[in-house]
């Protein structure tokens, strides 16, 4: 049998907190940290593909790509268009989705659109020399 000086000292030693898997709660948090740094780099990608040669951010221009990202904060959800071609009204984007955020698995997609945004980047780049 446990007195209640015992069993005091050891409930204050050992929060229950403290007794959860650390490791798992580290990958977590690690997991989280890689998200939102991924989700910065996206929201990046996206304002680099908008900028013009003389370093202002273009709204619209035709044949260059477009890319329509919304934080929607209630759903942790990141939502990201593109059109390739240049934003037109009448037209589905060439690509889209919805990154959730609270799922760890987001962060395949969205190493998907990363890569998908630097290609994007490098095509306008290799367009613009062209055009020099």
């Amino acid at each position: 049998m446990i007195d209640k000086k015992e069993k005091s000292a050891h409930g204050a030693a050992t929060p229950l907190g403290t007794q959860l898997n650390r490791q798992e709660q580290y990958n977590t948090d690690r997991q989280k940290s890689e998200i939102r740094k991924l989700v910065v780099e996206i929201f990046d990608l996206s304002l680099r593909l908008q900028e013009m040669t003389d370093g202002t951010i273009d709204w619209r221009e035709l044949g260059v790509p477009c890319v329509q990202a919304e934080y929607h904060g209630a759903t942790a959800v990141l939502s990201v268009r593109i059109w390739e071609d240049g934003f037109n009204a009448e037209q589905q984007p060439d690509y889209s989705t919805m990154l959730f955020l609270d799922n760890p698995n987001c962060m395949n997609e969205a190493g998907y659109l990363k890569e998908k945004l630097m290609g994007l980047i490098r095509r306008k780049k290799r367009k613009q020399q062209w055009e020099r």
